[in-house]
């Protein structure tokens, strides 16, 4: 297969299973709007933050794992990269069982701590205990699809993520209306998607060209340092996102009330959407990165990176075209209520936080070719410029000198700052495969 072929192969698979991933978020928001007003959005845009911090292990472990992954396996070390695997494996339940343990015993205090008021106390809190105890579900699917997709599975990777957004939506429906169990319903849909994808999953263990799977004291520490080093930079984006999102709602709050909120809400989970899109050209571009690399293939490397850019600013120009085109038709799809308010505040912040596109996409990219190429500093630095160092700094800023309108732009000021860093970062010198 040619490297043009077997690029366009992983990083539409990729892609697509992103979305997917992305799709049982939107599910939530679109259902919970329609059933559940303006309070029920403000209720999950507070918890959707533990969401990415539980997302943000997964994707530290399976990413930085199959980053080591794949360099073992290209220079035909197979039995290290059982080792690797089962290190990621059982450090991701571990990590999942210490969020299922807040889920127990600490999310009163954890509800209060986001944000939550009298009138979204209850729905946050059903919805945060309940992501919580499922936590290990969905840290091993996103450990699982890394393995799988770098194992050369990336369809399997893919149906994997549409299965599970595929159930979530479905039900979504069914719990939410004929059912009738509100809040409950939208959580519980989601929270049994990871375990659709698992089952997928699984079907590449039976496989015979299957190369990992757990082995005997195959647990390594060693391997466990080297594998969070590389992922590093995935735990600092996502959990970042998080932390950002959290204060995101606490100044719009001041400034705005519920409805800038919920108008917030509808932004922060369309840019779901588009980080989908770009993790998937980023993801399904690792293992094709991280094999040069081991080669010692420079100009593959190379070429994949170039094309890897185009595809973002191909996606980037669909994105703008949406944005900048249709806010109010897209705000209006979450808005049952017919808040007149939060329509003006989310059309508003359409046309200035989605100016952050191009600039996002070259960015999440960027640090993707990092970890891929053992420059794990430098991906480190990008991500916790883009993910929190820029980001509060301008929106406490701007949201004090120019309100909501400050608000919006904090976040596109941040990533065109992170893209001029990362043009200079990507003029050093490469390191070796290790």
């Amino acid at each position: 297969m040619s490297r043009e072929r077997e690029f366009l192969e992983y990083v539409l698979s990729s892609m697509l299973a992103m979305i997917g991933q992305s799709i049982y978020i939107l599910a939530d928001t679109y259902f919970v709007a329609k059933g559940l007003g303006a309070n029920g959005l403000a209720a999950l845009n507070l918890a959707i933050p533990i969401y990415n911090f539980i997302n943000s292990v997964g994707l530290m472990i399976g990413i930085g794992g199959a980053a080591r992954f794949i360099i073992s396996r290209t220079v035909g070390d197979a039995e290290r990269s059982r080792r690797i695997y089962t290190t990621a494996a059982i450090s991701g339940v571990l990590a999942g069982l210490c969020f299922s343990l807040l889920g127990l015993f600490f999310v009163d205090p954890l509800t209060v701590l986001l944000g939550a008021k009298a009138e979204t106390y209850e729905m946050t809190k059903i919805y945060l205990r309940m992501v919580l105890l499922f936590a290990p579900a969905f840290i091993s699917n996103s450990i699982f699809s890394a393995f799988v997709k770098n194992d050369g599975g990336p369809k399997l990777a893919m149906l994997g993520m549409i299965a599970g957004s595929v159930f979530n939506t479905i039900f979504d429906y069914i719990f939410i209306f004929p059912m009738g169990l509100g809040i409950f319903g939208a959580v519980l849909a989601t929270v049994f998607s990871p375990v659709m994808g698992i089952l997928v999953l699984s079907l590449h263990l039976i496989r015979k060209k299957s190369s990992f799977y757990p082995v005997k004291r195959g647990y390594r520490f060693e391997e466990l340092r080297r594998m969070l080093s590389l992922g590093v930079s995935s735990l600092i984006s996502e959990i970042t996102t998080g932390i950002v999102m959290i204060v995101f709602n606490i100044i719009i709050l001041r400034l705005a009330g519920n409805a800038g909120v919920a108008a917030y809400g509808v932004l922060a989970n369309i840019i779901l959407v588009v980080i989908a899109v770009y993790n998937g050209i980023a993801q399904g571009s690792q293992p094709l990165f991280g094999r040069f690399f081991a080669s010692h293939d420079t100009e593959k490397l190379h070429l994949t990176y170039r094309d890897a850019l185009i595809a973002v600013g191909l996606a980037s120009a669909v994105f703008y075209v949406a944005m900048m085109g249709f806010p109010a038709q897209i705000t209006a799809l979450f808005n049952h209520e017919n808040n007149a308010e939060m329509q003006r505040l989310a059309v508003e912040g359409f046309r200035l936080y989605f100016t952050s596109c191009v600039f996002l996409g070259f960015n999440l990219l960027t640090i993707m070719y990092f970890v891929s190429t053992a420059r794990d500093k430098q991906a480190q630095v990008l991500s916790l410029l883009r993910g929190i160092v820029l980001v509060l700094p301008f929106l406490l800023l701007f949201s004090a000198l120019f309100g909501m309108t400050g608000v919006w732009i904090a976040m596109p000021a941040a990533e065109i700052v992170v893209t001029g860093i990362g043009i200079r970062m990507l003029r050093g010198k490469e390191r070796k495969a290790a």
